[in-house]
Order: C-alpha cells, then sequence, then structure tokens
C-alpha cells in the first residue's frame, strides 16, 4: 500500500508537470512568437526521474532539477540570453497552472528574486512591459 501511494503521487506530480509544460510552452510562444528546442525540452527529465528514479525522493528530483537547469536562478550554472527568458517564461506561465504559485513573471522578481533585478527587469519590461510599475 505505501508503494502504491507513492507512485500516485509521483503520478500526480507527472500531470502537474505537463501542465506546465503546456502553459510554457503556450507562453514562450507568445513572448518568443515562436517554440523553441528549450521550450519543448522544458523540464522533461521531471517526469523522467519521477517514473523512474525510485531511489531519489520528490525533494531530491526538485533539488536535482533546480541544480542541474540554466532556467534556475539559484545555481552556478551560466545562463546564457536565452536562459534568462526561459526563467521569466517559467515565471510568468507558473501562474496559470500552480496553485502554490500566483504571481505573474514582475512580482515574482520583486518578492522572490529581488537581487537579481538588475538581470531580469530588462527582460521583462521588453517583454512585458505591462507588469513594471512605472517607477522601475
Amino acid at each position: 500500500m505505501k508503494d502504491e501511494n507513492k507512485m500516485k503521487e509521483r503520478l500526480k506530480k507527472i500531470g502537474y508537470t505537463l501542465k506546465h509544460k503546456i502553459a510554457f510552452l503556450k507562453t514562450e510562444k507568445q513572448l518568443r512568437g515562436k517554440n523553441t528546442l528549450n521550450g519543448y525540452l522544458h523540464d522533461i527529465e521531471k517526469p523522467l526521474l519521477y517514473l523512474f528514479c525510485f531511489w531519489m525522493s520528490i525533494e531530491e528530483i526538485h533539488k536535482f532539477h533546480r541544480t542541474h537547469n540554466r532556467h534556475h536562478v539559484k545555481n552556478n550554472l551560466k545562463k546564457h540570453p536565452n536562459d534568462l527568458l526561459d526563467t521569466v517564461i517559467d515565471w510568468e506561465c507558473a501562474r496559470f497552472t500552480k496553485k502554490d504559485k500566483p504571481l505573474n513573471a514582475y512580482q515574482t522578481l520583486m518578492k522572490l528574486y529581488p537581487e537579481y533585478k538588475s538581470t531580469y527587469l530588462p527582460i521583462i519590461k521588453r517583454y512585458l512591459p505591462h507588469q513594471v510599475k512605472e517607477k522601475e
């Protein structure tokens, strides 16, 4: 029974991730005008890890994902301009599928990552200017 509950939880996480991927692709299309290979591959390892890596807990999978993907802010990976826009897209679309993340991209930056304002605010101003307060 315990293993069955763990599998159910992992299947829910897979569905959650796939809904997020669809929202990411829609948001990417709106902001970039097209979908990219990065967009199609966004978070792709998470469902695979949930499905096949039973020795890893859900939290270990999340930690692995955050430390090995350039679209996550707090890791030591070198970021390319496209990765920075991927981060903004990720922040923007999270509110459409993740109840625990209701903020838009600008609000996410200002509330959760204000120390990265100089990096991400120009991108948000370019792609989502309506979100930015006038004094910024």
